[in-house]
């Protein structure tokens, strides 16, 4: 049996049960979502509650997370048993994988860049937010969430069904949103959503995920072709570091400006680092490696080149060249 709601143009199956509700949400039908409600009864399926307050908290609370695209906030919106159960089952994956002596998975999540001691060093909220960087989630901000319905599923999982109010200046639309909590003492947290879980194995297996790309510090400036000159730089420099020839690298390859406001025992200290640490110098070769497969954003006139490092597991987003008196030196 199916219930015709809208001019023959939508229509509900009872039998579906709550799978057919949340498909008649991501088409668009959340003006009929209450009248659905009536037909689950008859059939045995869950029975929606009545969302608490509490619950509305906790879904305002992710929603608005997700809307300020803070990573750190996300996860600190998210249950942190949650957060656990993927450390721990990612992190048993990179083991495996390392003990084959082989970086597949790690660069997939977390870039060429970082390396499994690092990542094992990571809080669960530390291993979500630096994980983000390579996933995608899209939210609205909301001043207030309307609870529509609290439905029950396996374990202690509730799915919250809510109407969500803009602010005034964005506009009358309401928007229909579900988000699945679990008990959190006397509260409430979200759940990991199943389309950040689903991202993450599209990463592990190496499938393609659509999505918005990430504003990059360079915005508004295009990339080019690396120029032959900055080839030559990058390369000069890997040898310089695979040697072991810090010094050289220091006093040949970084520009005669970061040499002139960086302290003599500064720099002193940095050559030595970079002698006596394999980390230091792994860090940098890793670097060179990484940015020898990207395209540069040219600025001031062309006399300075920005590589975008995002999600690239180094400590640091941008990665920068410049020219000084015709010569292409790296700038930090």
């Amino acid at each position: 049996m199916k219930v015709a709601l809208s001019s023959g143009a939508l229509s509900f199956d009872p039998r579906e049960g709550w799978a057919g509700i949340l498909k008649m949400r991501h088409s668009g039908a959340s003006l009929w979502l209450l009248a659905a409600l009536v037909w689950l009864p008859v059939l045995g399926a869950p029975v929606a509650e009545k969302v608490s307050s509490g619950q509305r908290t906790a879904v305002l609370e992710f929603l608005s997370a997700v809307a300020s695209g803070d990573p750190q906030a996300v996860a600190l919106s998210i249950h942190p048993d949650e957060l656990q159960a993927l450390r721990l089952r990612i992190l048993a994956l990179l083991r495996d994988e390392a003990k084959r002596g082989d970086s597949t998975v790690r660069s997939r999540l977390f870039g060429q860049g970082m390396p499994l001691d690092d990542i094992e060093r990571l809080t669960n909220t530390g291993f979500y937010a630096t994980l983000a960087y390579k996933i995608y989630l899209t939210g609205r901000e909301y001043t207030e969430v309307e609870g529509l319905a609290a439905i029950p599923d396996k374990g202690d999982h509730v799915h919250v069904v809510v109407l969500g109010r803009q602010p005034r200046d964005h506009g009358k639309v309401q928007v229909v949103s579900v988000v699945t909590l679990r008990p959190y003492g006397k509260d409430w947290k979200a759940t990991l959503p199943s389309e950040i879980e689903a991202q993450i194995d599209d990463l592990i297996e190496g499938r393609r995920i659509a999505v918005a790309p990430r504003q990059s510090a360079a915005v508004g400036v295009g990339t080019a072709t690396t120029l032959p000159a900055i080839v030559e730089l990058l390369n000069a420099a890997e040898k310089s570091l695979s040697e072991g020839k810090c010094d050289e690298y220091y006093s040949k390859q970084m520009s005669p400006n970061f040499r002139r406001v960086t302290g003599k025992k500064a720099l002193e200290a940095l050559v030595t680092s970079c002698q006596n640490g394999m980390g230091t110098r792994q860090l940098l070769l890793s670097t060179l490696h990484i940015v020898r497969g990207l395209e540069p954003h040219y600025e001031n006139e062309s006399q300075r080149a920005v590589y975008d490092l995002t999600g690239q597991g180094l400590p640091f987003q941008t990665f920068s060249l410049e020219q000084v008196d015709r010569h292409w030196f790296i700038a930090e």
